[in-house]
């Protein structure tokens, strides 16, 4: 906590970890209902499911994870938690850029067990920033939960 409280003091723009979680669902939920989605926010310590969205006749279930900059280099998860039906939205946060819009990129459960690499821990794989901007057709790739009503996605950040 001490440690927490000092890395805080001298970099005041970096969240702590739970903060980060709790803004990335947040942002998510918001940017959804903003879209026209109906948004459920789960709550709970462990929970694998943050959010559930009802578009049309679909319910779907969402996995938010978060990351504050381009510095922090990757997003965490455990793929024997991902099953195909879920889904998983990677949020940038750009906290040292407060001007800079959130970023979001969606994937399908399938994806991410493709895109996330292992490591030696079998509960942790990770996908690089770099990698998902680099690939495009994730960012802001609302659609697969039925298509928003508003036709422009993509409106400035003010």
């Amino acid at each position: 906590m001490v440690i927490s409280l000092l890395n805080h003091l001298n970099n005041p723009s970096m969240l702590e970890k739970n903060q980060t979680g709790i803004a990335s669902e947040f942002y998510v939920a918001g940017e959804l209902s903003r879209l026209g989605y109906n948004v459920t926010v789960t709550f709970g310590n462990t929970k694998a499911i943050d959010l559930l969205i009802q578009k049309d006749s679909g319910i779907y279930k969402v996995q938010v994870k978060g990351i504050q900059s381009r510095k922090s280099i990757c997003w965490n998860i455990d793929k024997r938690k991902v099953t195909n039906d879920l889904y998983i939205v990677l949020v940038n946060l750009h906290v040292d850029e407060p001007s800079v819009k959130p970023e979001f990129f969606v994937l399908q459960g399938n994806e991410v067990k493709e895109l996330f690499n292992d490591t030696n821990n079998e509960k942790r794989s990770w996908l690089d920033y770099n990698k998902i901007k680099r690939l495009d057709k994730y960012q802001d790739r609302w659609g697969v939960f039925g298509e928003p009503e508003v036709s422009d996605v993509n409106e400035e950040w003010h």
